[in-house]
């Protein structure tokens, strides 16, 4: 009996197709519920920003104080009050905003997010909760400036510079902003770019050898983390991972210039 292999692949194609059509409508979907609904808030019951408002929609681990637990206790433990914060992959403004919260007048938040939705989850957080010393600069980190495609087909969490991206966002480079004056130097800095470490730091490496800045850093894969951990330490950086089991994939570090934690 002769089988037709073309049949069987032209199947399987098919169903391959209807998968990721059925996956990317799910995630529509959920995406424009969440944008319609985002401007409902609730108060935060529990963690660093409790009393706070924010979007229901957002999750329930922001507004119960689970979101991240670990990075977030080492990331309280590292930020100071005088300190010049990046976020960098702001998302909605959990970071920016527990930043906030620690600081006195003299420090600053300039937080980095490219992603429209994203962005008016973080101007809405900013703003409801009477935040005034964060800024946001719509845009994504890289090695150079530019402008460049972002997939947004993800979750909202996980949307990155893709060639293939479905919109097309503004790229900053930090050691040109910094250069020209349009940034003040950081003292912390926390890169969260679902794999475009490298070229954050890339863009980056003037400010990171002349300042020294605090770095919290997720590397999105084994060979991410080594290359990051490896261009950190050529530069006297030493480092520990915040979770050594690492969450699908990911590995969070937190790096620091010849001063132990």
């Amino acid at each position: 009996m002769k089988v037709n292999n073309s049949l069987y692949t032209n199947n399987f194609v098919v169903k391959k197709a209807y998968f990721y059509s059925m996956h990317f409508t799910r995630k529509r979907i959920k995406h424009l519920f969440k944008d319609r609904f985002g401007f409902m808030m609730w108060k935060v019951k529990k963690g660093p920003l409790k009393g706070k408002k924010w979007s229901i929609v957002s999750g329930l681990k922001f507004l119960n104080g689970r979101f991240e637990p670990y990075k977030t206790k080492a990331f309280l433990q590292m930020i100071n009050k005088n300190d010049v914060f990046f976020d960098i992959g702001g998302h909605i403004g959990y970071f920016s905003s527990m930043a906030s919260e620690v600081m006195s007048d003299k420090g600053k938040v300039i937080a980095f997010e490219p992603r429209p939705m994203n962005a008016r989850f973080f101007r809405r957080h900013i703003k409801i909760n009477t935040i005034d010393n964060v800024t946001l600069y719509q845009a994504a980190v890289g090695k150079e400036e530019t402008k460049a495609s972002f997939d947004t087909n993800q979750g909202t969490a996980t949307g990155k510079l893709d060639p293939y991206g479905d919109i097309t966002v503004s790229v900053v480079c930090i050691d040109d902003m910094v250069a020209r004056k349009e940034l003040p130097a950081p003292d912390f800095i926390k890169i969260d770019v679902e794999g475009g470490e490298e070229d954050v730091l890339k863009g980056c490496v003037q400010t990171i050898e002349k300042y020294k800045p605090k770095l919290l850093l997720a590397t999105h894969s084994d060979a991410l983390f080594k290359n990051c951990t490896e261009w950190l330490e050529a530069r006297g950086y030493q480092y520990r991972v915040l979770n050594r089991d690492g969450i699908k994939g990911d590995t969070e570090i937190m790096a620091w210039h010849n001063t132990p934690v």
